[in-house]
């Protein structure tokens, strides 16, 4: 039996030496890494490498490189593509590496690490929350200190994005509109990622993981967590977090008296932040009227458009033309009006991207599959399965707007339920215990 009884603890396997945890911990580094925009000059050579080394690691430890159902995944992933190009005249590079990229890499970190992936991805992030907490508290309240960083950023990475924060690679010092809270006087916390709505997925994704794994929504690190998320000031964020602690309180084995008014207080509470924060139901109302209409005009087919919510009803609105097979899973064969995109595909809005992007089949396919994958790995937590399922829906909501769907962790939970191996499951009960 496994104790991982600390604060700050460092996963650890008996089955595991020196090399191969600093080797777990790398490929958990490197996933945060794709995620960043920071490295998109770098991209494909960096994803390109990193599928050599895990199929180097995978062959060094005697895993499986391919089995039939990855194959079948992989072979109607590349159909929908090619199907894709022969329609709308677009073929690419990209469309020969974009699967093996989104789905195959997953596979392979599965193979490696199984659910102990997790829990790397997990220590990466929570590291990542200690270091760069103090130095944006820091920036917040010491205007040198503030001045510093952003003359250093200028030499670490001279180059930026309008008011797109800039990054010192290890942490984001963030300034512009986009990041600066006019009513606190403060930057949000963007930790080491390109902006603070990206962090605040990602921190929920860390708070749910070690939920699942400590069987408890209070630990001291999910606490710890929790007060990192506020930091962001991330409205997707703060209603996923709210979320969750609500289904926490409806769930509960309380007394049903106690248990009623916890949750009017809580709701009550939540209710009055929701409509004082500018960055709450203020934002989210301009936001929704300015890009609702954006959306119904098409601007997007003649300039630059991007927004969550632009995203989302453009998503809608190519799912409706393109049901069955989807379109834009490379940029050759995308439109303007699907949504925000880059050179090499359109991006995925959660759900409604996949949708768009994959067509109804694949995309039921990848619903029922990230559901199983969600609840096959809480089912190591033994939490009621409501909160479980209101869990996959507060996911489900954060990664709606954020583009993030199709990244490593997200598409790896999307295996677990696809491969669907109740052997790694019972492995995680029986060989890990957390005692917070």
């Amino acid at each position: 039996m496994i104790q991982i009884n600390k604060w700050l603890y460092n996963p650890h396997f008996p089955s595991e030496s020196q090399s191969q945890r600093l080797t777990n911990y790398f490929i958990a580094i490197y996933c945060i890494a794709l995620i960043s925009p920071f490295f998109s000059l770098l991209q494909k050579s960096m994803v390109l490498y990193f599928l050599v080394f895990l199929v180097f690691i995978a062959f060094k430890r005697g895993v499986k490189l391919i089995e039939v159902k990855i194959f079948i995944l992989l072979l109607f992933v590349y159909f929908l593509i090619f199907f894709q190009n022969i329609l709308y005249s677009g073929m690419s590079y990209a469309s020969l590496y974009i699967p093996l990229k989104i789905f195959y890499i997953p596979y392979l970190i599965y193979r490696i690490l199984g659910m102990r992936f997790l829990l790397y991805l997990q220590q990466v992030i929570f590291v990542s929350a200690i270091y760069t907490f103090p130095l944006w508290l820091m920036q917040s309240l010491f205007p040198a200190f503030d001045a510093f960083l952003q003359s250093l950023i200028v030499q670490v990475l001279p180059y930026s994005w309008s008011v797109v924060p800039r990054s010192l690679l290890f942490y984001t010092a963030a300034w512009g509109e986009g990041v600066f809270n006019t009513t606190l006087g403060i930057y949000r916390n963007s930790g080491v990622f390109h902006e603070p709505g990206a962090y605040g997925v990602f921190l929920i994704l860390s708070i749910v993981t070690n939920t699942w794994f400590s069987k408890k929504l209070y630990s001291r690190r999910n606490l710890f967590l929790i007060l990192v998320l506020l930091t962001t000031l991330s409205t997707t964020a703060y209603i996923v977090l709210f979320i969750v602690v609500l289904s926490d309180l409806i769930t509960k084995k309380i007394n049903p008296a106690l248990k009623i008014v916890s949750v009017m207080l809580f709701l009550f509470g939540a209710i009055q932040v929701y409509q004082l924060g500018d960055f709450l139901q203020e934002k989210v109302n301009t936001q929704l009227e300015d890009q609702i209409q954006a959306a119904e005009m098409n601007v997007g087919k003649t300039e630059a458009k991007s927004g969550r919510f632009y995203a989302f009803f453009t998503s809608l609105q190519l799912f409706a033309e393109h049901p069955v097979f989807g379109r834009g899973i490379a940029y050759s064969s995308s439109e303007k009006a699907s949504g925000e995109m880059h050179k090499e595909g359109s991006f995925a809005y959660g759900i409604t991207g996949i949708m768009s992007n994959y067509g109804i089949i694949f995309a039921l396919l990848f619903v029922v599959s990230f559901y199983t994958g969600m609840r096959s790995v809480g089912s190591v937590s033994e939490l009621p399965g409501l909160m479980q399922g209101i869990i996959f829906i507060a996911v489900n909501l954060s990664i709606l707007t954020q583009v993030f769907i199709l990244t490593v962790p997200f598409v790896f939970l999307f295996i677990v339920g696809y491969l669907n191996e109740q052997k790694e499951i019972n492995w995680v009960k029986k060989n890990i215990v957390f005692d917070e």
